[in-house]
């Protein structure tokens, strides 16, 4: 419960000690007629209803960016000094791993079982915001996966320090398809930039 008090017109402070006694001699009238000026009011409830037991949860909205500022810095120029840095290979982890990891991840993010801002230190911008979208319409259209992700061949080529290429055969919604992607070291770690699935 909340009190909001309600202007008050055409009342003046008492200045003078006459009128001041006068008041006092008044006394709990006074204050009853003050008080009969503040309204009690419920509290507003704010709070949205619940979802009903079974209903299944909205779909985000693909044209707005979830749980991230929507900072789009893919026009703006880096910082030679304080912006990302390349790596070399000795200081990167295993590309084959990685690469199989990363693979999976991704797969599970196009049939939105995995959110894909939990990749977003791995992949580009473009391919979160592609593989976002892939799982956002398996999402609405109650796409179930024909069993897990599974990585049955990988070859890594590594053309230059700190870049592996990656051809890889993939088991995929019961189908056997074609993968490839470009993997960069930038500060020490392995981020995607191309990613292609055939």
């Amino acid at each position: 419960m909340s009190a909001q008090p309600v202007e008050q017109t055409g009342v003046r402070p008492v200045t003078d000690p006459d009128q001041r006694g006068a008041a006092g001699r008044r006394g709990s009238g006074a204050t009853r007629r003050a008080g009969a000026h503040l309204r009690i009011l419920p509290i507003p409830d704010n709070e949205p209803p619940p979802l009903p037991r079974g209903a299944d949860l909205p779909s985000p909205d693909p044209r707005f960016v979830q749980g991230r500022l929507a900072v789009d810095f893919r026009l703006e120029g880096h910082d030679e000094l304080f912006g990302p840095q390349s790596t070399r290979r000795e200081a990167l982890p295993d590309p084959d791993a990685w690469a199989r990891r990363l693979i999976t991840a991704l797969l599970e993010t196009m049939d939105g079982l995995r959110p894909a801002t939990q990749l977003s230190r791995w992949i580009t911008p473009d391919i979160r915001e592609r593989v976002a979208r892939r799982g956002v319409l398996a999402r609405q259209r109650h796409q179930r996966p024909g069993g897990a992700p599974q990585v049955r061949a990988l070859r890594v080529c590594e053309p230059a320090d700190g870049i592996a290429e990656v051809a890889a055969v993939i088991g995929y919604r019961s189908r056997v398809r074609a993968l490839a992607l470009r993997m960069s070291g930038v500060d020490g770690r392995w981020l995607i930039t191309v990613f292609e699935l055939g």
